[in-house]
């Protein structure tokens, strides 16, 4: 699965970091796959901060949508 994939979630993403990492860590990795292991994972690392840098902005956006709805309230408010 290919990390340009818009269909990879955050969660599948961060599983197969996991995976890369427990590999990683064992002793039995072989060095001709190392290379190929952290590239991967620095592909996965993309994914997940784009994914986060994407759901801040969502955030932002439904907060500021929520301010702006709010302060139409009181205005709505005041003309009482």
């Amino acid at each position: 699965m290919s990390a340009q994939n818009p269909d990879l979630g955050y969660g599948e993403a961060m599983a197969e970091l996991e995976a890369i990492l427990a590999e990683l860590e064992g002793d039995d990795l072989d060095v001709d796959i190392l290379a190929v292991r952290v590239q991967r994972a620095s592909e996965l690392l993309k994914v997940c901060r784009a994914r986060i840098m994407r759901a801040q902005q969502d955030v932002d956006r439904i907060v500021a949508d929520l301010d702006e709805f709010d302060g139409s309230d009181d205005e709505d408010a005041d003309e009482d």
